[in-house]
């Protein structure tokens, strides 16, 4: 996604260090070139973060990215549907829409509570629908607004939901927090929203 069709990393930057400890490490799933994990790393300037992701050239981009914060990176290839490394908070943004399925999604949900330390958090930065198809229709007319202050013009905007439509799959948000609470965390919540953009919290118990 590009400029204004994203939730604001910048997000997890401020969130991230009330939610966990200096020293945290941080597991970014299906990281990419390593956005959220440069925010993390300037955001928390003690922790460690290990990026995580199939796409091996994707972790090649993130690698130079990176290299700039030393050990305190680590990089691992691999899928968010395998067994996941511990870690005290685990990220994600433009990721986990590709699982389409709201009982795998659930599934994952529950490996990524699993592998937290006690306490930990989960942040997901990603869309969430409407269930209500007017409602929706609205939510998707002021994303198009949004994407237009970044020079996106309301054609190609469609153009991009459509295509989303059949790459990627948006639950509702209500949808979203059960499965999280279905997994297993004690507190959820979504922190920000702007038209289907959002950015929901998972918190494990102590």
């Amino acid at each position: 996604m590009k400029n204004g069709q994203r939730p604001p990393i910048s997000g997890s930057r401020q969130r991230l260090p009330r939610l966990v400890a200096p020293e945290a490490h941080v597991l970014d799933v299906g990281a990419g070139t390593g956005a959220l994990s440069e925010a993390v790393l300037e955001g928390l300037p003690q922790a460690r973060v290990t990026l995580l992701d199939v796409d091996v050239e994707m972790l090649a981009e993130a690698r130079r990215r990176l290299q700039g914060f030393g050990d305190r990176v680590a990089f691992r290839e691999g899928s968010f549907l395998d067994p996941l490394p511990t870690a005290d908070a685990i990220v994600a943004s433009l990721a986990l829409h590709h699982v389409h399925d709201l009982e795998l999604k659930t599934r994952v949900y529950r490996a990524v509570h699993a592998a937290l330390a006690p306490g930990g958090v989960l942040l997901n930065l990603d869309a969430a629908i409407s269930k209500d198809p007017r409602v929706n229709a609205l939510v998707f007319e002021r994303w198009a607004v949004h994407m237009a202050e970044h020079e996106i013009a309301e054609d190609e905007a469609r153009g991009h939901f459509a295509a989303w439509a059949n790459e990627d799959r948006y639950f509702p948000l209500d949808a979203e927090l059960a499965a999280l609470r279905n997994a297993g965390f004690a507190e959820v919540e979504c922190f920000w929203r702007r038209g289907p953009s959002a950015i929901c919290c998972g918190v494990r118990a102590r």
